[in-house]
Formats: C-alpha cells, structure tokens, sequence
C-alpha cells in the first residue's frame, strides 16, 4: 500500500493542477516482461508482481501520467540458474528496483505517444516509447514495449559460452487499471 502512495504523490506532486481520476493496476492481470537474446536462443523473463498507478483527466478519457515499479528479483524466466545470475549482473540487492515515471503523454485515441524516465541498475535515462490504451470493463488496458540498451544503464552484458547476449532487451508491459 505504501508504494501507491509514494507513486500517487509523485504523479500528483509534479505540477499537475487539473482535476483527475486516479487507478492502480490489478495485480492479478498484470505483467512486465523483458526479453533478451543469444546468438544460441532467447528468452523472455515475466514479473506478475507490478505497482503501477495511472491518472487520467477528469472525464476519464485521457492518460495524463503513469508510474511503475517492479523488483528486479521479481523476474522469472523459468530457469533459475539464469535467473541467479541475472540478479547478480544486474547488482539487486544495490538496485532492487525497475521504475518508470512518466513525463509527457500524447493521446490520439487508443495509441500513446510516452515520454518518461526510466531508472535501471541505479541510472535514470529518459525512455519514448509507444503503447496502447483500450477501455476495458470499467478500466483501462495498457500495452506497449520499451527498447532497453544494457550497456546505456551500465549493466555488463552476461555471456555464455564466451559469447555475450545481445545489448538490445525488450521490456513488454501489459496492465490493467481499475479505479
């Protein structure tokens, strides 16, 4: 309970003067995922452990900002040795947490135009990606996937076989918001 409240201070804190709708995602229908590959295979890490509040306008229609957080130990690529020595790459006991807050969102009706500053491995980069919304019951679906270079957040690209994974990762987020 404490992270949404953090989460909504932050969203409403950051100037934001317009009345507004206020929802958190479900934690049931949620997902991050990252996936990564290596010149011998792929694959993909899914964490259903996600905080993300989003505030819309006061007419409910338009996305104003989102933030979200997940534990990095909170990945599970159904391999737990990879995921071992993922938590050890990406150094989670010093950086426990993925992050992102938005800064700028741009609606044309369900596709997203998103700014925002995404905080990995303890560096804050600012990230542009885009997404879709879709009213859903009486809530809103989000999906979309960030780009994520590991070298540009300082995380050494693990090998295997002396051969190093590709830099590029591809976070996909899926979540559902419900006041």
């Amino acid at each position: 309970m404490k992270i949404y409240q953090i989460l909504i201070l932050l969203i409403v804190g950051s100037g934001l003067n317009l009345p507004s709708v206020s929802m958190k995602a479900k934690k049931d229908t949620s997902e991050i995922s990252y996936s990564a590959s290596h010149s011998l295979h792929d694959w993909t890490g899914v964490n259903k452990d996600v905080n993300a509040v989003i505030v819309l306008d006061d007419t409910g229609n338009t996305i104003q900002k989102v933030a979200v957080s997940a534990m990095v130990s909170g990945f599970d690529s159904q391999n737990s040795s990879r995921d071992s020595h993922a938590l050890e790459v990406l150094e989670s006991l010093k950086y426990p947490k993925v992050q992102f807050v938005s800064t700028s969102i741009s609606q044309q009706n369900e596709e997203l135009d998103v700014k925002g500053n995404l905080t990995f491995h303890g560096v804050t980069k600012p990230v542009q990606f885009k997404a879709i919304a879709k009213k859903k019951d009486k809530g809103l679906e989000v999906e979309g996937e960030i780009p994520v270079s590991l070298e540009a957040y300082n995380v050494e690209r693990p090998s295997f076989m002396l051969v190093k994974t590709e830099d590029t990762i591809k976070i996909n987020f899926h979540l559902e918001f419900y006041p």
